[in-house]
């Protein structure tokens, strides 16, 4: 009797966890809150943006993160030049020299993807979201929650342990 009534909690836990997990769809694909488009979902309303605007939106995200993991995974190649060129008795600058010019290719790249990605979500947006845009770029994303001059008061240093405010 035992066995019924643990299988039956055991079935009720897994309908329950399948069923939250559809709320969270990213695992397979779809729109779920770590998907693109879920983590760019603060922007997309406050800039009140459209489907069609959106997916611009996203697809210059993804392409600039792309070229970015390219230069990321350059990473691990320049910390062995760097060890190489310090393991010898003469220090070689040959392989630094190899190493930068790799990088160099990745960074204009970077910069190539980056310019006609904005030049993509310039042409998609109103000039009402542009503006909107280029003030949460500015100013970093967590300004826009806190608007009141001593939101940030306790990280720039200005409360005291006893909560006086300084500033």
């Amino acid at each position: 009797m035992f066995g019924y009534i643990f299988g039956a909690v055991c079935l009720a836990g897994a309908l329950f966890t399948v069923r939250r997990a559809r709320r969270y769809a990213s695992w397979r694909g779809g729109p779920g809150p770590w998907s693109p488009r879920g983590r760019m979902r603060h922007v997309f309303e406050r800039l009140d943006t459209s489907p069609g605007q959106e997916k611009i939106l996203v697809q210059a995200a993804e392409d600039v993160t792309e070229a970015a993991e390219k230069l990321r995974g350059l990473w691990g190649d320049t910390r062995s030049a760097w060890a190489q060129s310090l393991r010898g008795e003469h220090f070689d600058g040959a392989a630094l020299r190899e190493q930068d010019a790799k990088q160099d290719a990745l960074i204009d790249e970077l910069r190539k993807t980056i310019h006609a990605s904005l030049a993509k979500v310039h042409e998609a947006l109103d000039p009402r979201q542009r503006r909107e845009l280029a003030d949460l770029i500015e100013r970093g994303w967590g300004y826009s929650h806190h608007r009141h001059p001593r939101a940030h008061a306790f990280r720039a240093g200005r409360c005291g342990w006893r909560g006086a405010w300084a500033g």
